[in-house]
C-alpha cells in the first residue's frame, strides 16, 4: 500500500510525533506542544520532503559515493563538497508552495527562526545538539525557503558528519527534517537542567540566564548567571551573579546584532526570583512528562515564559535501579571500581552477581534486588544498613581505601556531611539483621587472630574450594536440563556459606597489614620493612597460576612443534591440535591440568559475558609467547623466590631492630603479627577464583538454554543471551517468549554505557561524590597517584586496554585502566606497573606486591596521559610516575 507523503506537518497537528517524519526537535516540539507547555507557533518541513529533495536533484548515488566508508581525515573536505552540491540544487516548486501556504497560514509579516532537525539528534542516548545549523529572525518566503536549503546542507556539516562517525551512524540513513516558528524577541534568555550536569544531582535544576537572545550564552560570548533550585525543598538554593556585558537581539529588518549591555544593567540579576521559580515549577512539569531529566531552551519576553526546545540530557550518569523505596538518601559504592572492572557490565552479568552476592535472597526480578543494584551498566552496593550504625559509619571510608583510595576520601567526605547524616534512614531490623550475619564471622576471625596454627591456613582454603566446586556441580547438575536447572542456579551459587567460611581467614590479614605499618610508624618511626613483607606471599591463588603458566611457556620454548602450534593463530583450534599432537604427552596433561583448574578466568572476568581462556585460550597464548620472546627459562621462578627471601629476610630483620630498641614483648608482638599476615594473606584471591567458578558453572547452563531459544527463534545467536538478565532468562524459556526485540534495545545501552565514565561512589539522587589526590612531596611535573607496592624502576610504557589483544615484553611497565585475574599473565614479564583504579588491598596491587614489581594505581585517565613507547619512572614509594 502507497503511503501518502507528508512535507508539512503543524506543531499542534494532531498526528504520531514520529522522529524518522520529524526529527528530533520536531518530533520533541509537537509533543510539547500538543501536551499544552507554551512554545512559539510554527510547523516541521518533513524528512519526505527533504527525501524528495534528494531524488528529484538525483543526490542519492552523490551522497551514497561521497559518504561511503568515509574517514576522519578526508570529514573536511567531503563535508563542503556534498554542503555546495545541495546549495545549487533546487527545491522542487510543489514543496515550496507547501512552504509558502504554511507561512501564509502564520503570518507573512513576521519574522521566523528556522531550525534544523535531524533524525538522528536529541535521541535518548545522543543529543547531537548543535551539530546544523540554525537561522533566527528571518523574515519573506524567499528568504525562509532559502534558509530551509541551508538546513539541508547544515545536514553535512564537519561536526555533524565528526559526530556521527564517532557515535557510528551512519550518515546515509540520516535525514533532515525542518522547524519554522514564529521568531520571539526574547528580553531574557537561557537554559534550564533538571537534574545539575555538573554535580549529577537530580533533586537540584541549574538555570542559566543571560540578557537578549540565547545565542550570546550558547556561544560563549557572555557568562551568565546560574541559579539553583532545589525541587525537594522548592527554594532557591544558589544564585551566582555574572556580569553580562554582551547581548544579542533582532534587528528590525531581519537578522540579528552583538550589542554591550549598560554597565548598571551588566551585573544585576536577569531573573527575579518569582521567576526563577515559575520556571523552574515549568521544568519540573516537563520533566514529569517525558519521565526522565531534561535540556530546556526558554526565553522570556514581555513577562511570558516560552519553551524553545526539550531534549533529554544524555550526559548524565543514570541514577541505581531499582530505586529505594523511602524518600532516604541513599549512599553507594562501586562494586565495579572494587574489582578493578569499570567496564560495563551485560545485563545477564550483573543479574548473576546479584543472584551470586548474599544481600538479595530469594529474588525473583532485578526490582527486587535492594542492595545490589545497577547504574550505567556497572554494579553498585547500597552502603545504608551500614552507615546507619555509627561505628561502621565512621570507619567504612578507611575500610574501602584499602580497596580503591579515591573512593574511600570520596565515601569519607558524604557521610560526614551534615545533609547526608539527616536524610539517611535509620532501621533496627536491617541492623539486627546486618548484625547476625556479621557476628559469626568475626567470632570466627577472632579465633584464628589467637591460633597459634595458621601455617596451613592455604591449604585448608584449597581444600575448601576444590570440594564446593565438585559438589556446586553435581548440585545443578542432579536437576533436569531446562527451567528446573536453570532455576536452581540461584539456590545454588548463593555465596553466603562461602563468605562466612573465607572471611575469617581474610579479616585477620587486612587488620595484620595495618597493625603492621602502624605498628612500625609508631615503633621504628619509618617504613621500610612492611612492605617488603607484603611481597612474596606463598600460596595465592592468582599468582600461582602465574608461574604456572611461565611453566608451560618455559616447556613451549623447547620444541619447535610446540612452538607452531602457539603462534598458529586459529586459537580456537588449540585445544584440538594439541591433542592430535604425538609425543607430547606430558606437557599436554600439564596444560590440560593448567585449563580445568584456570580455564574460567580471563579479563574483565566478573562479567560472566567475557570470554573465558577455556572458550578462546588468544589473550593465555599470547602471554605465554611474550614469556618465550623476551624471558630466560625459569627467571621467573628464580625472581619469585628472590622476592620471598627479601620478604623473610625483612621479617627477621623488623623483629631483630623492634627487639633492640623496643624490648622483647613487642617483638614478639611483631613476630605474631607477621605470621598471621603471612599465613593468611595469600587467600585474599581465592573468594574470587571461586566466584569465577561459580560463574563457570552458571555460564555452561545458561547457554545450553540459550541453544534452545534460538532454534525457536526467540534469539538471533546464543550470545545475545547476555543482554537479559537471569530472570528475563527464566521467564523466556517458561514461557516461550520472543526476547529479541529487548535485545536489540539492550545493545543500544550497552554502547551509551561504554562511553560513560561511572563515579566511585554517587548518591540516590544521582550527585557523584569526588575526592582528589594530596600533591605533597611529588616533583612538580610528576603524575600522583597511590603507592601500593614499593620501589622505583624506569623503562618503557606498555600501554594496553585488553589483554586479549596485546602482550608485554619483558621489563616493559604495564599501564592499564585496570587488571584482574585475567591480566595476570601479562605480569610474569612486567618490570612496573600503573591503573587508573585500584588500592592497597585490589588484585593488581596483590599480584604486583607478590611480583616484587613497584606499583602506582589509582591514576585517573593514566591510559591517555602516558602513551606506548614513552620512558617513565614508576615510583611505588611515594606514588607518582614522571615521564622521562
Amino acid at each position: 500500500m502507497n503511503t501518502v507523503k507528508k512535507y508539512v506537518v503543524f506543531l499542534n497537528e494532531s498526528i504520531k510525533n514520529d522522529i524518522s517524519l520529524l526529527g528530533g526537535k520536531g518530533a520533541s516540539l509537537c509533543e510539547i506542544t500538543k501536551s499544552g507547555f507554551p512554545v512559539p507557533k510554527g510547523f516541521c518541513l518533513t524528512t519526505d520532503a527533504y527525501k524528495e529533495f534528494i531524488i528529484k536533484n538525483d543526490l542519492y548515488d552523490f551522497l551514497s559515493k561521497s559518504l561511503k566508508g568515509l574517514k576522519l581525515e578526508d570529514v573536511s573536505k567531503i563535508g563542503k563538497l556534498i554542503r555546495d552540491k545541495i546549495n545549487n540544487s533546487l527545491i522542487p516548486d510543489y514543496i515550496k508552495i507547501e512552504i509558502v501556504k504554511a507561512i501564509r497560514d502564520l503570518g507573512t509579516e513576521k519574522f521566523y527562526a528556522i531550525r534544523s532537525s535531524a533524525t538522528a539528534e536529541d535521541l535518548t542516548y545522543a543529543s547531537f545538539a548543535g551539530q546544523q545549523d540554525t537561522y533566527l529572525n528571518i523574515r519573506g518566503e524567499k528568504s525562509i525557503v532559502e534558509k530551509v536549503k541551508a538546513c539541508f546542507a547544515s545536514l553535512f556539516t564537519d561536526r555533524a558528519l565528526l559526530y556521527r562517525i564517532q557515535n557510528k551512524i551512519e550518515s546515509e540513513n540520516v535525514y533532515m527534517s525542518v522547524v519554522v516558528q514564529e521568531m520571539i524577541q526574547p528580553d531574557i534568555s537561557g537554559i534550564m537542567f533538571t537534574a545539575d550536569p555538573v554535580s549529577g544531582r537530580r533533586d537540584m535544576i541549574s538555570i542559566d540566564a543571560s540578557y537578549g537572545l540565547g545565542e550570546a550564552l550558547v556561544s560563549g560570548l557572555v557568562s551568565s548567571d546560574i541559579y539553583k533550585f532545589n525541587k525537594k525543598d522548592l527554594k532557591i538554593e544558589e544564585k551566582i551573579i555574572s556580569n553580562k556585558k554582551i547581548a544579542i537581539s533582532s534587528l528590525k529588518d531581519g537578522g540579528t546584532k552583538q550589542s554591550e549591555v549598560a554597565e548598571d544593567k551588566a551585573a544585576l540579576q536577569a531573573l527575579d526570583d518569582d521567576k526563577i521559580i515559575k520556571l523552574s515549577e515549568l521544568g519540573m512539569k516537563i520533566e514529569a512528562h517525558y519521565l526522565r531529566p531534561q535540556d530546556i531552551e526558554w526565553c522570556i519576553s514581555g513577562g511570558l515564559i516560552y519553551i524553545l526546545q526539550s531534549r533529554a540530557i544524555t550526559s548524565l550518569f543514570p541514577i541505581p535501579s531499582p530505586m529505594p523505596c523511602d524518600d532516604a538518601l541513599h549512599a553507594y559504592f562501586s562494586f565495579s571500581h572494587g574489582q578493578v572492572m569499570t567496564d560495563p557490565i551485560s545485563p545477564m552479568g550483573i543479574s548473576m552477581i546479584q543472584a551470586i552476592l548474599p544481600f538479595n535472597k530469594n529474588i525473583r526480578s532485578s526490582n527486587e534486588c535492594q542492595y545490589v543494584v545497577s547504574a550505567g551498566g556497572r554494579v553498585y552496593i547500597d552502603l545504608n544498613p551500614v552507615v546507619q550504625i555509627k561505628p561502621l559509619r565512621k570507619r567504612m571510608g578507611g575500610i574501602i581505601k584499602n580497596i580503591d583510595l579515591l573512593m574511600g576520601e570520596a565515601l569519607e567526605s558524604l557521610v560526614n556531611r551534615e545533609d547526608f547524616y539527616r536524610f539517611i534512614k535509620r532501621d533496627r531490623k536491617i541492623a539486627l539483621r546486618l548484625f547476625k550475619f556479621m557476628f559469626p564471622i568475626a567470632v570466627s576471625s577472632f579465633k584464628n587472630v589467637l591460633s597459634d596454627d595458621l601455617s596451613n591456613s592455604v591449604q585448608k582454603i584449597d581444600d575448601y574450594v576444590k570440594d564446593r566446586i565438585k559438589l556446586k556441580k553435581e548440585a545443578i547438575y542432579k536437576l533436569s536440563q531446562g527451567i528446573q536447572r536453570l532455576e536452581g542456579l540461584q539456590d545454588i551459587l548463593n555465596f553466603a556459606e562461602d563468605i562466612h567460611n573465607l572471611l575469617p581467614f581474610i579479616i585477620p590479614a587486612v587488620l595484620n597489614f595495618k597493625i603492621l605499618q602502624k605498628s612500625e610508624h609508631t615503633l621504628l618511626k619509618e617504613a621500610k620493612y612492611v612492605d617488603l613483607i607484603a611481597k612474596g606471599l606463598e600460596g595465592n591463588i592468582t599468582t600461582t597460576m602465574g608461574l604456572k603458566m611461565a611453566d608451560l611457556a618455559d616447556k613451549i620454548r623447547k620444541s619447535k612443534e610446540l612452538l607452531d602450534e602457539f603462534q598458529n593463530e586459529d586459537h580456537i583450534s588449540l585445544f584440538n591440535r594439541l591433542h592430535n599432537l604425538k609425543g607430547h604427552e606430558n606437557f599436554l596433561k600439564d596444560f590440560d591440568a593448567f585449563i580445568e583448574k584456570y580455564g574460567m578466568r580471563g579479563a574483565s572476568e566478573i562479567d560472566i559475558k567475557s570470554t573465558r581462556w577455556n572458550e578462546n585460550p588468544e589473550a593465555l597464548v599470547k602471554s605465554m609467547l611474550a614469556i618465550v620472546k623476551t624471558s630466560k627459562e625459569d627467571i621467573h621462578n628464580k625472581d619469585y623466590a628472590n622476592t620471598i627471601k627479601e620478604a623473610e629476610d625483612a621479617s627477621k630483620r623488623f623483629i631483630e631492630e623492634v627487639e633492640s630498641k623496643r624490648g622483647k614483648l613487642k617483638a614478639k608482638k611483631i613476630r605474631k603479627q607477621i605470621y598471621i599476615f603471612r599465613n593468611t594473606m595469600p587467600i585474599r584471591e581465592h573468594p574470587k577464583y571461586l566466584i569465577m567458578n561459580y560463574l563457570d558453572i552458571s555460564k555452561k547452563v545458561i547457554l545450553e538454554e540459550a541453544k534452545g531459544l534460538v532454534l525457536k527463534g526467540f534469539l538471533e545467536c546464543e550470545e545475545d543471551v547476555f543482554y537479559l538478565n537471569y530472570w528475563e532468562l527464566c521467564q523466556a524459556v517458561r514461557e516461550n517468549k520472543d526476547m529479541r526485540d529487548l535485545i536489540l534495545q539492550r545493545k543500544e545501552e550497552y554502547r551509551y554505557y561504554k562511553k560513560l565514565s561511572p563515579p566511585r561512589v554517587m548518591t540516590s539522587n544521582g550527585e557523584k561524590i569526588t575526592s582528589s589526590y594530596k600533591k605533597d612531596n611529588i616533583p612538580k611535573d610528576a603524575i600522583a597517584g597511590i603507592a601500593v607496592s614499593s620501589g622505583v624502576v624506569e623503562g618503557i610504557a606498555k600501554v594496553i586496554l585488553n589483554p586479549n589483544e596485546s602482550s608485554i615484553d619483558k621489563g616493559e611497565i604495564l599501564v592499564a585502566p585496570f587488571t584482574d585475574p585475567g591480566w595476570t599473565p601479562l605480569f610474569i614479564n612486567a618490570a612496573g606497573l600503573v591503573m587508573e583504579v585500584g588500592g592497597l588491598l585490589t588484585h593488581g596491587t596483590v599480584v604486583a606486591r607478590e611480583y616484587g614489581i613497584p606499583a602506582v594505581v589509582g591514576v585517573t585517565d593514566v591510559t591517555k596521559l602516558i602513551k606506548t613507547g614513552q620512558r617513565i619512572r614508576v615510583d611505588g614509594n611515594l606514588g607518582f610516575i614522571s615521564i622521562l
